[in-house]
C-alpha cells in the first residue's frame, strides 16, 4: 500500500513539473524566442498515469487552447505582424483562482503598448485559464509574470502571493527538490536543459521563480516541442 502510494506521490511530482515546464515553454513562445522556421505546430500533453489521493490533486493540463494560442501566435510571427527585432519586455499580473484560472489580469511594461503585442498576452491568458496551466500553483491567490527578450537571452520570472511567508518558502522547498530529482531522472534532455536554468526561491509571502537562457538554446528546444517529430 505504502509503495503504491509513494509511487502515486511521485507521478503527481512529475505531473506538476511538466505543469510548470509547459508554463515556461509558452511564455517563452510569446516573446518570440522561437525560430521562424519549423512545420506545423504540435503540443503534445505528457503521457502520465495518475493514480491514488495525491495523483487526484495533480493538475491536469489541456493541450488543445494551448495548441490554439501557439498556431495563432506563429501565425502572426511569420507574417511579420509581430515586430520582435528588438528587445521585448511584458508583465502579467492577475489574481489567481483555486482552480487556476486568472482574473482581473493587467498587461505592462514597455511592449504593451504594441497593440499586437497586448492583444497576445490577452490571449495568452485566456489559453492559460482553458487549459488550466496554473493548477499547479497551489495556495497562491495572485502571480506577477514577466518576460524579457533580447537579442541574446531569454529571461522570466514570477512572484506569486502565497497565504504565509513559511507557506511561500515550503513551496520554494518543493519545487527545488522536485527541480533536483528531474534534472537526475532527465538528465541530458531538453528538459533538463531547462531545469538546470531555473531558480526558485521566496521573499516573504511570495514564491518565486525565474529562468535565464541563451536565446539561440531556447528557440532550439521550443523548436522540437512544437514540431512533429
Amino acid at each position: 500500500m505504502s509503495e503504491g502510494l509513494n509511487a502515486a506521490a511521485r507521478r503527481a511530482r512529475a505531473g506538476r513539473t511538466h505543469s510548470l515546464m509547459r508554463f515556461v515553454v509558452i511564455g517563452a513562445f510569446a516573446l518570440g524566442v522561437l525560430p521562424a522556421q519549423g512545420g506545423a505546430l504540435v503540443f503534445a500533453q505528457p503521457r502520465q498515469q495518475q493514480a491514488g489521493a495525491n495523483a487526484s490533486k495533480a493538475p491536469r493540463v489541456k493541450a488543445a487552447p494551448l495548441r490554439a494560442w501557439l498556431a495563432q501566435a506563429k501565425r502572426q510571427k511569420d507574417a511579420g505582424k509581430l515586430d520582435l527585432a528588438g528587445p521585448r519586455a511584458v508583465t502579467i499580473e492577475a489574481d489567481r483562482a483555486e482552480d487556476g484560472t486568472l482574473s482581473n489580469a493587467v498587461i505592462t511594461g514597455p511592449s504593451a503598448r504594441d497593440p499586437q503585442m497586448r492583444k497576445l498576452a490577452q490571449d495568452f491568458v485566456a489559453a492559460l485559464n482553458q487549459s488550466r496551466a496554473l493548477g499547479f500553483l497551489q495556495d497562491v491567490s495572485h502571480v506577477r509574470m514577466n518576460f524579457a527578450l533580447d537579442g541574446e537571452r531569454f529571461k522570466t520570472d514570477s512572484a506569486s502571493d502565497a497565504p504565509t511567508a513559511q507557506r511561500a518558502e515550503e513551496m520554494a522547498r518543493g519545487y527545488r527538490a522536485m527541480a533536483n530529482v528531474a534534472r537526475l531522472m532527465r538528465r541530458g534532455t531538453d528538459e533538463a536543459a531547462v531545469l538546470n536554468n531555473m531558480k526558485f526561491s521566496s521573499n516573504g509571502k511570495q514564491l518565486l521563480m525565474s529562468l535565464d537562457m541563451p536565446r539561440e538554446q531556447m528557440g532550439n528546444i521550443l523548436l522540437k516541442q512544437i514540431t512533429p517529430n
